[in-house]
Order: structure tokens, then C-alpha cells, then sequence
């Protein structure tokens, strides 16, 4: 999958902006606040429909406009060509996305039609932070990869609410709910089961990615690994093998605790995965140099895993990574990136790639100021 060419109007800082992008390495360079890392969220609405740090699409609207309106190409591997736009009024509070001048709805729809791979110091705290963060790491990759995943999860998501708009009404109204909860404690059986299979299908999968990209990374012996802990009792000695019978269980021994509080306190919504070096919490023991080389290599065993699985190469979103990152480490993440997709990278200083990269052709530079960008290809090939 490539994206040949860009346009956005009234984006954060961009007013009108196009560029023209080469299928290896493009390098968007630029001090601080120029508008590097909102060319890199523009697309990650063309991918997903949405940023992957803003809060919401009235955001990043220039401060002067009602709306905006990006337009990409993408060219996927067998030749076919999609013309994507992503438009956004603030006044109607509506977004519009098309494929082909086609209209697509839901926009959940979208997701997994032009894989992406999104590294930034926006994640980090998928290696440090709380669960949360790992959960949405784990249901973002495989969302892309399996659109009945995606549809169960937004399916559960819609029946957690009601649960929990039920235990909320009862708590504070201090009446009997139990024949109002049990609908939708079936339903979180059913749909939070197959969500944990499915994540525990994942975490036997996604475990030889990390261990391969990890060694890409740094030579070691460190041994990185990611495992699953589901939010249910135990199974031992209940004789009811499966996720929605242990889930069943789990409500029905909580029951009391959750009308107390108010909220749902069993389920996926409440799943960790931890991640470990050489069996040790990275949380706990890793050092800085250890968290950034374990999301590094997170993110290349995404990209690897939706290779294979959603039949297009991911792009790769790598926003201001190589900062992070030593000498001989990004030199080891380049050589990684290099020749295996499309690549957009943001970086306050270039001298890192111009000692390894040629620019020209296949690999292109971009220089980033106040919102507006010039191709630093010579003129000789523009």
C-alpha cells in the first residue's frame, strides 16, 4: 500500500498543502511546532478516519476555517487505486469519508482497508502506562487484521454502556435492577468471550513478531514477551471450560460488589498484558533505553503481523522516533524500515538519514515550516 499524493486544506496549520510522496523513505523535516506531526495525524485520517492523538476532528480545524478537507491516493499492491477524502464541518459537527467519490458508512468500515502502523511518543505509554494502554494497542492491531473483531468490540462496548447506565440508576436510585441486568449480562457474556478468545488467539500469534523484531532492534539476549491476563476467575475446578461461562460466573459472584459501586467490574474491559524482558515487569525493571527499543519493536511486529494477514503492506507513521532512539539503534531501526514499505518520518534534524539515504527518487525529503512544505528533491527530478 502507497500513498502517491496528499492535499490538505485548513489542517491545523496548513492551509493548502500538497505533496507527492515516494514509495520508500519520506522524511518531513522542520523544527518544533512547523507542522511535521500534523502531516502525519492527516493521514492517519485517511487511514482510520480519525488522529491517533487529537481529541476530536474539531481540533485540528484551522483556528480560521469551519472546516477541513484532506485528499489522498493510495495505490495497494495488485494496482488498484483508491481516491480517499476525509471532509469535516464544525458548525454541522459531521464528517464525511469517500472512497471513490462513494460515501462509506459506518466509518468503523474503514478500518483495515489501508493498514497503517503508527509509532510516536504518543504510545509510550503502551509500554509503561496503565492497561488501557495495552488494550487499545492489542484491539487496534487486531481490529485491522479482522473486521468481526472490530464488530464485536463496538458491539460489547454499546452493551458495557447500558450495564453500566443500569448499575449507575440503581446505586444512586437504590432500587432492584437484577431482572434489568441480566439481558445485557448475557450479551457481555457472549460478546466479552469471544473478545477474550480472540485476544488469547493474538498473544500466542503476536509472540515470535516481537521476539524477531526485537532482535532487529538491539542484538541481545534479552528476551521480550507478551502474555495475556483475561479479567475472569479462574476455571480450575469449575468444569465449565470456555470465556462466557467463566464470565457468567464471575457477574453472578460480583453481582452485590458492582450494584455497590456502580459500575461493571468483570470483563475484556478490564484484560492486561503484561510485557516482560527475560521475565522481569518492563513497568517495574526496564530502563528508559528498554521501553523505547520494546515499542519499537512492538510496532515492527504489528507492521510484520498485518503484512501477512490483511494481504497490503501497512504504511509505517514513524513520528519523531529516531529522536528517542541512539546512534547505532536508529541506524539498526533504518536498516529495518528501509526497503520494507512505505515509510513517513518526522525529524527535527536529518543527519541520520543523509549519511544512509539517497533522496531522489524512491526516498524523498520535505522541508516543513509554518505549515507549508517544499520537496528538497533536486531539481533535476521534480
Amino acid at each position: 500500500m502507497q500513498l502517491t499524493k496528499f492535499r490538505l486544506r485548513n489542517f491545523r496549520n496548513h492551509i493548502d498543502s500538497f505533496l507527492e510522496f515516494g514509495d520508500g523513505i519520506n522524511v518531513l523535516v522542520g523544527d518544533n511546532g512547523q507542522g511535521k506531526t500534523n502531516i502525519i495525524e492527516a493521514i492517519s485520517y485517511l487511514c482510520l478516519t480519525k488522529s491517533f492523538f487529537a481529541g476530536g476532528d474539531t481540533m485540528v480545524i484551522n483556528f480560521n476555517e469551519d472546516m477541513f478537507e484532506l485528499d489522498g491516493t493510495f495505490l495497494g499492491e495488485r494496482g488498484m487505486t483508491s481516491e480517499v477524502r476525509v471532509a469535516y464541518a464544525r458548525q454541522l459537527a459531521e464528517k464525511a469519508y469517500f472512497i471513490n467519490r462513494k460515501s462509506l458508512e459506518p466509518l468503523s468500515a474503514v478500518i483495515g482497508k489501508f493498514p497503517v502502523v503508527i509509532c510516536s511518543p504518543e504510545h509510550a505509554p503502551i509500554t509503561s502506562g496503565s492497561p488501557l494502554e495495552r488494550r487499545k494497542f492489542v484491539d487496534f492491531v487486531v481490529a485491522q487484521s479482522n473486521p468481526l473483531y472490530l464488530k464485536t468490540l463496538i458491539e460489547y462496548r454499546r452493551a458495557l454502556k447500558q450495564h453500566n447506565k443500569i448499575l449507575l440508576e440503581s446505586r444512586n436510585a437504590g432500587r432492584e435492577i437484577h431482572a434489568l441486568l441480566e439481558p445485557w449480562k448475557e450479551q457481555l457474556a457472549e460478546l466479552g468471550g469471544e473478545l477474550m478468545r480472540r485476544r488469547e488467539e493474538f498473544v500466542k500469534e503476536f509472540g515470535s513478531y516481537i521476539q524477531t523484531a526485537y532482535r532487529q532492534v538491539v542484538e541481545s539476549g534479552e528476551e521480550p514477551r507478551i502474555s495475556y491476563r483475561p479479567n475472569v476467575e479462574s476455571q480450575e475446578g469449575t468444569g465449565e471450560p470456555g470465556y462466557p461461562a467463566l464470565l457468567r460466573r464471575s457477574f453472578e459472584n460480583r453481582r452485590s460488589e458492582e450494584i455497590r459501586v456502580g459500575t461493571t467490574l468483570v470483563g475484556p474491559h478490564r484484560d492486561e498484558f503484561p510485557l516482560t524482558i527475560n521475565g522481569l515487569d518492563l513497568r517495574k525493571f526496564a530502563s528508559q533505553g528498554q521501553h523505547k527499543t520494546f515499542l519499537v519493536a512492538l510496532k515492527l511486529a504489528e507492521f510484520h503481523y498485518l503484512r501477512e494477514r490483511c494481504g497490503e503492506k501497512p504504511i509505517l507513521l514513524l513520528d519523531d522516533v529516531f529522536s528517542e532512539l541512539d546512534k547505532h539503534r536508529s541506524e539498526k531501526l533504518l536498516d529495518c524500515v528501509e526497503h520494507i514499505s512505505q515509510t513517513f518520518v518526522t525529524t527535527t534534524v536529518s543527519g541520520v538519514f543523509e549519511s544512509t539515504i539517497e533522496f531522489g527518487g524512491t526516498n524523498r525529503k520535505f522541508l516543513v515550516q509554518n505549515g507549508t512544505v517544499q520537496d528538497q528533491r533536486p531539481a533535476a527530478v521534480l
